[in-house]
């Protein structure tokens, strides 16, 4: 008798590292279930370097994946090239490569179940023209997604633009209220090409046949149960939520690449929990001017850190140009206390896994955050773009395992002394011990997630069956 064929995922992430890894992160969960997955990405020209080179890191470490590149769309993208918008631009990327995924899902037998990345609505169209189910892959949290769902709503009862609002708080249900300038960039001025884009993907993610989302429960349940509850949409059922995180790479994987990064063997000789690393993620960069700045508070604290270090845009792309913003002999005299990186990839993970790890100021993207917390590192947040202010939000007043820089806004510049003050709140102060305390437990929780019988495998498990 012939075996049935496997269950066939066909996953089509992002564009950016930061929804790509948590997609593969994703197969590789899948495969483990003994499900048949291919990835499927845009025609190569479309996507950094990094991003195929981690495509065939994953694709090493896990035989079975499958990966398929779209051919080029045959259509003129130069309207989308010329979009003044990065985002905008993305999206037409992605709606450009919907002809080659029909084509692509239509020739697979049996037919699969798509699971495509949280901007990219326009392949739930396909997915519905072929009869295929449509889920989606929300790579940020939960209180995010239900504030996502609920901006077109808001945006549509606002009649002047967010920006005017300031610092004025925006009501969300079930969610602290939210300082109107931390909302999405994309959406504070009505009528800009940015904002209908944004909006219209936050408004057609409900016509997924589910979403998955990077958290687990016991990290974000007042998010988790607004969407339960179905109170972000008032006209329509929220969608089936399973929330499945945190999906992270290893750090064991990272210390196995082929040469172990030297600020690892730097961190072998620091006294346990004495470091401070400060990393902005794989695009941020600080102004030249908040570069000074904190490299004199940096050094004022006497605190040992670990800084990755990047020159803003446009500068040359070499990793040397970034020393050039520090001050003056600055490297030689942190020389006993410090170092500042400025490779291109540095293995976070490892970092802050690391026993001498003391604290991460982080720009709070969505996976920074989630390693921070299965590593049980106490942070203290400097968001800069996208939803990293709406995370700074949740994770200093609901989740309290952060701190915030005071007097932070978006725009302003920190002074030395404010970086000074703040480093020696998150190393020597009573309220550190508060933060710590809260973050173990949340780290017990995100290993217990994932554990047979934990709520993100019994989530994975439920959505599993709807295949």
């Amino acid at each position: 008798m012939a075996m049935a064929a496997a269950r066939r995922l066909v996953l089509f992430p992002g564009l950016g590292m930061g929804h790509l890894i948590p997609m593969l992160e994703l197969a590789a969960a899948c495969i483990r279930r003994d499900l048949a997955v291919t990835v499927v990405v845009p025609d190569p020209s479309f996507t950094a370097p990094a991003f195929s080179a981690t495509l065939r890191k994953y694709a090493s470490r896990l035989p079975s994946l499958s990966v398929h590149a779209l051919p080029r769309p045959g259509h003129d993208l130069s309207a989308a090239a010329a979009a003044s918008h990065p985002l905008v631009r993305m999206l037409a990327v992605l709606r450009a490569h919907v002809p080659g995924l029909r084509d692509f899902l239509r020739g697979l037998r049996p037919a699969p179940e798509l699971v495509a990345d949280m901007f990219f609505v326009d392949a739930l169209d396909a997915a519905a023209e072929l009869g295929i189910p449509g889920y989606l892959f929300f790579c940020t949290g939960a209180a995010n997604l239900a504030v996502f769902l609920r901006l077109p709503h808001v945006c549509s009862g606002t009649s002047g633009n967010l920006r005017e609002l300031g610092e004025a708080p925006v009501s969300f249900p079930g969610l602290r209220p939210l300082p109107a300038s931390h909302l999405l960039e994309e959406v504070l001025d009505r009528g800009t090409d940015v904002s209908a884009a944004i909006l219209d993907v936050f408004d057609r993610m409900a016509a997924a046949r589910g979403i998955l989302v990077n958290t687990f429960e016991a990290l974000e349940s007042s998010g988790v149960a607004v969407l339960r509850d179905g109170r972000c949409l008032p006209n329509r059922p929220t969608p089936p939520v399973y929330c499945i995180g945190p999906l992270i790479a290893n750090g064991g994987d990272e210390e196995e690449e082929e040469e172990r990064h030297p600020c690892l063997a730097w961190l072998d000789a620091q006294p346990e929990h004495s470091v401070v690393f400060l990393s902005f993620g794989s695009r941020g960069a600080l102004s030249p001017d908040q570069v000074r700045e904190m490299a004199t508070g940096l050094e004022r604290s006497g605190h040992r850190f670990l800084w990755v270090l990047r020159a803003p845009a446009p500068a040359p792309a070499e990793p040397n140009a970034a020393f050039a913003l520090l001050p003056e002999g600055f490297l030689s005299r942190i020389a006993d206390k410090g170092v500042v990186v400025t490779t291109p990839w540095v293995p976070q993970v490892a970092v802050l896994q690391h026993a001498s790890t003391g604290a991460f100021l982080t720009h709070c993207g969505w996976n920074s955050t989630l390693e921070a917390v299965a590593a049980g590192v106490p942070m203290v947040c400097w968001p800069l773009d996208a939803e990293q202010w709406m995370n700074k939000v949740f994770l200093v007043e609901e989740m309290k395992v952060a701190m915030e820089v005071t007097g932070y806004k978006p725009g302003v510049l920190v002074r030395a002394d404010t970086v000074e003050a703040t480093m020696r709140r998150i190393m020597e102060s009573e309220e550190r011990k508060g933060v710590v305390q809260r973050v173990m437990v949340a780290k017990e929780s995100a290993a217990a997630a994932w554990k047979e019988g934990g709520l993100s495998w019994a989530e994975f498990a439920e959505f599993v069956k709807t295949i």
